[in-house]
C-alpha cells in the first residue's frame, strides 16, 4: 500500500514527507504507520482551529508524541471567521504548501479513508459535477496549475472501522472531535443519515 505508492513515486529515502496530523483517530494511525514504515524524515503540520476547549489539550499531546518518537513537529492557530468548512480547508492547505517549502519537499501525506471518499461522492453528486469529479477523493494528487506538490492518501481503501481498530490494535491514543457529529455540517449530516445505510447493503462500498 504505501511502501508501492512510494516505490511507484520514487521517492527517495532522504526526502522529508509531510504528514497533516490532528490528533484524531485517522491522522494518528498514519502517523504511526509512516514512523514504523518508512525512513524518511517525517514533519508533522498540525493546525489549531481554535474552535474548541480541547484544542490547545490535543496539540501538546501531538507535540510530545512527536517528541517522543524524534520527529519534527509544526503548528499554527488560525481563526475562522466565515463560511466553516471552506475557510477552514482554504488556510489548511496554505498552512501544508508553507510547510513543504520550509522542508523542500513536495510530498503531502493526508489520513483522508474509504468513508471520505463516500461522502465527497455523494456531497459531488448532490451540488452537481463531471465525470471527474464524481471520482471523489484520489489516492494520489498530482502537481497542477494550482499546487505544485503531491497529496497522498495511502489509507483511501481502508474504513475509520479499520483506523480504530489498527489503533486499537497498536495502543495508540487519539482524540476525538465531537463538532464531526454536528449535523449543522453537511458533510455529518451525510455521514449520520446515508453512510450507515450504504454500508448496511455493502460493508466493502468504499471500495
Amino acid at each position: 500500500m504505501l511502501k508501492n505508492i512510494i516505490k511507484d513515486l520514487n521517492i527517495n529515502n532522504n526526502i522529508p514527507l509531510v504528514i497533516g496530523c490532528s490528533a484524531g483517530p485517522d491522522s494518528m494511525a498514519l502517523l504511526h504507520y509512516m514512523i514504523n514504515n518508512l525512513p524518511n524524515p517525517i514533519i508533522v503540520a498540525h493546525i489549531n482551529h481554535n474552535l474548541r476547549k480541547e484544542s490547545i489539550e490535543e496539540e501538546n499531546y501531538l507535540q510530545k508524541y512527536c517528541k517522543d518518537n524524534n520527529i519534527t513537529f509544526e503548528s499554527k492557530n488560525i481563526n475562522i471567521n466565515k463560511n466553516i468548512e471552506n475557510e477552514a480547508r482554504n488556510k489548511r492547505y496554505k498552512y501544508y504548501n508553507e510547510i513543504l517549502n520550509k522542508y523542500n519537499t513536495k510530498y503531502l501525506f493526508l489520513a483522508h479513508h474509504g468513508d471520505d471518499l463516500i461522502e465527497t461522492v455523494l456531497m459531488k453528486i448532490d451540488r452537481g459535477s463531471n465525470i471527474e469529479g464524481y471520482a471523489g477523493i484520489k489516492e494520489i494528487s498530482y502537481p497542477n496549475k494550482y499546487n505544485n506538490y503531491y497529496i497522498i492518501r495511502p489509507f483511501l481503501y481502508l474504513t475509520k472501522d479499520d483506523l480504530i481498530k489498527y489503533n486499537k490494535d497498536n495502543n495508540i491514543k487519539y482524540y476525538i472531535d465531537n463538532s464531526n457529529y454536528d449535523t449543522n455540517y453537511t458533510r455529518n449530516r451525510y455521514r449520520k443519515n446515508i453512510l450507515l445505510l450504504l454500508k448496511e447493503e455493502n460493508k466493502n462500498i468504499h471500495k
